[in-house]
């Protein structure tokens, strides 16, 4: 009798850490997928600061089913030649932007699908017509799919916060 409880009590407890080491592989691997999208998003922050197309394309889903939507956006970009279009003609306009996140990120996965949500703040210097200074909150929604192992952004959304 001893025998037998001791051999259930055995693998009851070889069950629970089977069950305890699968759990964490799965937590592990969605804590790195969290660490990858944190890291797309400051890498997305790096690359509007620095005005680079160049890491703004490396970024982003190169098809017609991505978006963006800038704060003073009058309408929305749809697919990536737009949406390149829309950064290319900002960039131009720009002679620096800084962006800080002061809110978030605060971010979601599931499966090859995340989004982020968060608040940064915008200080751009235009040179066109004598440096003009703007220091802007924005709300943004960042949503990324996974491709080939890379987290790629397929839609951002900034709009200002209002005052």
């Amino acid at each position: 009798m001893f025998r037998r409880a001791s051999i259930t009590l055995i693998t009851q407890a070889i069950l629970f850490s089977a069950a305890v080491v699968v759990a964490g592989q799965g937590k592990s691997y969605a804590q790195s997928d969290t660490d990858d999208v944190k890291a797309a998003v400051d890498a997305y922050h790096a690359a509007l600061s620095a005005l680079d197309a160049a890491k703004m394309g490396a970024m982003w889903a190169h098809d017609d089913s991505v978006m963006d939507i800038e704060p003073n956006d009058k309408a929305i970009s749809l697919g990536w030649d737009a949406v390149k279009k829309n950064f290319d003609t900002e960039f131009a306009n720009l002679a620096e932007l800084k962006l800080m996140q002061t809110d978030g990120p605060h971010i979601q996965v599931k499966g090859d699908t995340a989004w982020s949500t968060g608040i940064a703040n915008a200080t751009t210097l235009h040179p066109k017509g004598g440096p003009v200074l703007t220091n802007v909150q924005t709300f943004e929604t960042d949503v990324f799919q996974k491709r080939d192992g890379k987290w790629l952004l397929v839609s951002h959304t900034a709009l200002r916060v209002p005052q």
